[in-house]
Formats: structure tokens, C-alpha cells, sequence
């Protein structure tokens, strides 16, 4: 089983490896409650759906004959539950004494996990007594692989409130590998971003960084954070937040967080558009090492002002 965080239920077939790394201190399983047990549930069987109908279509000619395979899909689908004999339906099941999965982990090291989960939607509105999107952005980064991120601006302030998670998610193995791999698009428009934020950020191991330098163009205003994992539960949350102290901590903003799991389409929408960005000639890479880089830079803000 490949090690990250989790929000599923445990499957036939798990049981015996879950036990071992459990007796080893490198899982974490709970137990289901009550109110839990039936959007977990549904949850996984939606989760398999596409599968089974991505399945059915590829072993059919024409569009008409995919149509009529997925729908024989479902209609054996809501056969078998009206029959009660669904056990060939989909495999594999979970396993009979529901337990929910959390993590696969480094021994006795449990990860902190966002405490929005990894399963559903959640609107961040900076309410009191909600969880805080500097506190989830924080777990999202311990436990994530990939990081892309698009801010209009990246303050000082905001990088330093971060800067301790960043230190610690990039900093090399003995093979030189990072634990999280980080791609930042930023712009200088009214020369909002500090040169000294992003000299901090590109600095890091794992950081690539690219700026439109155009600082009158009003293009960019989109503001997301797109947390991949292998394991396929990413997150995305996508709003009004830039890399601000104001953004994380003080200010009013309303973020959107996008589940992997639950919507894959806009998840997969918006890595694509992150994409198609990262690849537009308007972004020039950023090292801070360059001296062309900076003054490129510098001339850039200074233009704006």
C-alpha cells in the first residue's frame, strides 16, 4: 500500500497488511461511527463508478455500443441491489467490519491531518470557531507530493508564516530527493510581490518559480493551491487568497476546496489550467542565483510603482 494520508474505507484483501504495519506503528485505522457509516459508503461506491463505465466502454465499438455497455452497467448495478446480491458487482468490497483508513506513515510518526478531510468540498469564509485555511494549507503541505501554485502576489509576510513547513517538506534526503515538489506562478502587477518572498521560495530545494513580468497587465488574478498525492486523494483550493499574511491569517477571504475523490473533473480542470499556464511564454523563470533573472525583476516592480 503506498504510504499517505487517507479517507477511505479499509478493503477485503487489506486486512492482514493493515495489521502488520498497525502492530508496527506505521498505519492508522479507525473504527466508523454510526453517523459516518453511510456517506462512507456512498462515498466509495461513487469513487468506483467511473471505472466500471471507463471499463465497459473500452470493450465496445462505437459510440452507440459504449452508451449501451455503460448503461448495462448500471442497470446491473441497480439489479443487483434490488436483488440484494451484489457480491461479483464490485470487487474489491469493503472489508465486512468497516474501519476508515488514515494513513500509511514513517513507524510511530502519525501525519496531522487537514481537519477538512480529503473526501469532500469545504468553503473557507474566514468565519470564527471554522477551520482556519492557513491551518489546513499547513497540513495540506506536510502530507502532500506536488504542490502547483498560482498567486497574483507573494508578500513577505506570507512566505514567512510558511517558511517553517516549506524548510521542512524540501530539505533533501541522502538521495537528494524532496518529500514535496512545488511549482509557483506569480506576477508583478502594481508591484505587489516582494523580490525578497520570492528569492525565499525559489531558494528552497524542489521550488521552481515562474513571473510574468508585465506588471500592467490585469491577467492573472486567479489564486489556487493544487496538493497532489499518488495515492489519487489531492486537493485543490481554489479563491481569493494570495501569499499574504492578510490572505492566511488576517483578512476575509473565501476559498474553495476541491476533492480529488468527490470532483475529479474540476480537480483534473484545474491542474490542467495550471498546466497550460506553466507552458505560457508570458511566465519567465525565476533563480534567484541569476543576476539577469533579478534585474529583470527589479525592473519589472520598479515599473509598476
Amino acid at each position: 500500500m503506498r504510504p499517505g494520508i487517507y479517507e477511505r474505507l479499509v478493503r477485503e484483501g487489506e486486512e492482514a497488511e493493515l495489521q502488520q504495519l498497525e502492530a508496527a506503528g506505521r498505519a492508522w485505522v479507525d473504527g466508523v461511527s454510526e453517523s459516518e457509516r453511510r456517506d462512507l459508503l456512498l462515498d466509495d461506491l461513487a469513487s468506483r463508478i467511473p471505472e466500471l463505465l471507463d471499463r465497459a466502454a473500452s470493450s465496445s465499438g462505437d459510440e452507440v455500443e459504449q452508451a449501451q455497455s455503460e448503461l448495462r452497467v448500471i442497470a446491473k448495478m441497480l439489479r443487483a441491489a434490488r436483488d440484494g446480491a451484489g457480491d461479483d458487482l464490485v470487487a474489491p468490497l469493503p472489508a465486512s467490519a468497516l474501519r476508515l483508513l488514515r494513513a500509511i506513515h514513517e513507524p510511530q510518526i502519525r501525519p496531522v491531518l487537514p481537519r477538512t478531510g480529503l473526501s469532500k468540498p469545504w468553503l473557507f469564509t474566514s468565519g470564527k470557531g471554522e477551520p482556519s485555511l492557513y491551518s489546513e494549507l499547513r497540513a495540506e503541505l506536510e502530507t502532500a507530493e506536488r504542490l502547483d501554485l498560482l498567486v497574483s502576489f507573494i508578500k513577505k509576510a506570507g512566505v514567512r508564516k510558511l517558511a517553517d513547513v516549506f524548510q521542512r517538506v524540501t530539505a533533501a534526503d541522502a538521495q537528494g530527493k524532496t518529500r514535496l515538489q512545488v511549482r509557483v506562478l506569480t506576477t508583478t502587477y502594481l508591484g505587489a510581490t516582494d523580490r525578497s518572498a520570492l528569492d525565499q521560495l525559489a531558494q528552497y530545494p524542489g521550488v521552481q518559480v515562474r513571473v510574468s513580468l508585465d506588471g500592467q497587465r490585469e491577467r492573472l488574478h486567479a489564486k489556487a493551491w493544487i496538493f497532489e498525492r499518488s495515492n489519487g486523494f489531492g486537493t485543490a483550493f481554489v479563491g481569493s487568497a494570495n501569499l499574504s499574511k492578510s490572505a492566511l491569517i488576517d483578512g476575509i477571504e473565501w476559498t474553495i476546496k476541491i476533492s480529488q475523490t468527490r470532483d475529479a473533473s474540476l480537480f483534473e480542470s484545474a491542474k490542467a489550467n495550471f498546466e497550460t499556464l506553466w507552458n505560457d511564454p508570458e511566465f519567465s523563470p525565476y533563480d534567484p542565483h541569476n543576476p539577469e533573472h533579478r534585474a529583470a525583476l527589479d525592473r519589472a516592480l520598479v515599473q509598476c510603482l
